[in-house]
């Protein structure tokens, strides 16, 4: 089952957001603008998987590098992989489905969507990279952030101030849970990574 899952996740993930896109075309005329724009992040955030990891990919590669880690297999690679298919059922999937009941859970699709296009542009400097290109850039850019904008405008207003922190809170936990689970994929204890990072944050100063 471990292995199933290690390389069947990309796809599991892949069919779930054409189920989100057809549901999408089917229920389009009925469907609020502020799911509408929840519905694209799902697909935004599927394709922006894909040019992670396949279309160039590469993005695995540049992280673990940096962070040291080279002795891991495709597999441990296709396992941390979905540790992050997991916490995107939380940050995409949960506000889509549930946001006519809980609003507020739009805001943490958003803040992911505004977290990776940031990212992905200081990447190019983290990683010391050739070229204005880090694996993933262009579906931040132009899926993510513009799915993070919609959503923004048409998913949380009326939240208020306590939902956007309830939303900041929930981010902060399905991500640190994420990268427990990612990093524990590759064997490494979670508890040396702010040492690592601290390492790569004097590196960029120096």
């Amino acid at each position: 089952m471990r292995a199933l899952w290690a390389k069947s996740n990309i796809w599991i993930l892949t069919a779930a957001g054409i189920a989100v896109a057809v549901y999408m075309v089917l229920t389009w005329d009925t469907m609020p603008a502020g799911q509408r724009a929840l519905g694209f992040f799902v697909i935004a955030i599927t394709l922006h998987e894909w040019e992670e990891g396949h279309f160039p990919g590469g993005f695995y590669e540049l992280m673990t590098k940096k962070f040291g880690i080279e002795d891991y297999t495709p597999e441990q690679a296709d396992l941390s992989h979905g540790a992050v298919v997991i916490a995107i059922v939380f940050f995409a999937y949960v506000p889509f489905l549930l946001w006519e009941q809980a609003p507020w859970l739009a805001g943490i699709p958003a803040i992911l969507g505004f977290f990776e296009a940031v990212i992905h542009i200081v990447g190019i400097k983290i990683h010391k990279l050739p070229r204005p290109y880090s694996p993933g850039m262009a579906t931040a850019l132009l899926c993510l952030l513009p799915s993070a904008i919609a959503i923004v405008m048409f998913a949380t207003p009326g939240i208020g101030v306590g939902g956007w922190a309830l939303a900041v809170v929930c981010y902060f936990v399905i991500f640190g849970c994420m990268e427990v689970m990612v990093w524990r994929a590759f064997g490494v204890d979670p508890r040396t990574i702010p040492g690592r990072m601290r390492k790569i944050i004097a590196g960029m100063r120096s």
